[in-house]
């Protein structure tokens, strides 16, 4: 810091100035620099976790093959006369109904991350999980209080779905209702 008075030290002093607003300058320009370089990576950044997310592929379950609408309707009203329910809507939109192999829906569900969302009423609840699942190529069945699905395997045994937990059984559990609304097939 120039303190001195005279002529050679007031030079001095303004070639210090001078110099301290020089490495100000260049610093200004580094700063801007890096403020560039910084938007530059958060652009990228973003970019990137976009393409990943594109990237992830969701698990899908493929048939093995089908069946039927007429078998398929059997199979479905047996399984009403097992479960003594006198009456289920039977939606099956097309003439021929797909079948999966047991093994196959089992590694598909191990995959699928429709078990891990958080219920919560109204948001994510059984219809809203049991369609994700439908639309993944399972089918859905309703009863008077609960959404879950249902799969046809390649030896024709039905088979529900609880997505919310993975498990597949022949049989509801009490929690799962007792009376089937209506089948909506695949």
């Amino acid at each position: 810091m120039c303190k001195l008075f005279g002529n050679g030290k007031l030079k001095a002093c303004e070639a210090e100035k001078a110099e301290a607003l020089q490495s100000l300058a260049e610093l200004m320009d580094r700063y801007s620099q890096l403020e560039t370089t910084y938007g530059q990576l958060l652009t990228s950044y973003s970019q990137c976790q976009t393409e990943l997310a594109a990237a992830q592929v969701k698990p899908k379950i493929e048939p093995c093959g089908t069946i039927d609408i007429h078998t398929m309707s059997s199979i479905l009203l047996d399984k009403l006369e097992d479960m003594e329910d006198n009456y289920a809507a039977i939606y099956l939109p097309d003439r021929d109904n797909k079948v999966y192999r047991k093994a196959d829906v089992v590694e598909f569900l191990h995959l699928d991350e429709t078990d891990q969302i958080v219920w919560k009423a109204e948001v994510e609840d059984c219809d809203d999980i049991a369609a994700q699942v439908f639309d993944d190529g399972l089918s859905l069945v309703w009863t008077n209080v609960h959404a879950l699905n249902y799969f046809v395997d390649e030896n024709e045994t039905f088979w529900f779905v609880e997505p919310q937990t993975d498990k597949i059984a022949r049989n509801l559990e009490n929690w799962q209702g007792w009376d089937v609304r209506f089948f909506l097939g695949r």
